[in-house]
């Protein structure tokens, strides 16, 4: 039986939103849903909460899909390609 995976110490329900310093504006396709770095998770209230691992804080609605930090990655998925129904491993 595999091992259990170690449980984060802080969830995102307790992050705060992050500064409005730290998002910026971006006309490009380059915004935080596109990162490789945005989760998103459901609080006990069944609310959606839009997180950066990398600042350990909420993104308020919306500005997901139009704003980005300087620490914007591309998903590895586009890079790598994804596996399509019926392909071998």
């Amino acid at each position: 039986m595999p091992a259990a995976l170690p449980v984060s110490p802080c969830s995102a329900e307790e992050w705060d939103f992050l500064q409005p310093n730290v998002l910026k504006p971006s006309l490009s396709s380059k915004v935080c849903i596109t990162c490789q770095h945005f989760c998103y998770e459901v609080d006990r209230h069944c609310v959606t909460l839009l997180t950066c691992p990398i600042h350990q804080g909420l993104i308020p609605q919306g500005e997901h899909l139009t704003k980005r930090c300087s620490q914007w990655v591309t998903r590895q998925e586009l890079e790598v390609g994804v596996l399509r129904v019926g392909e071998a491993f």
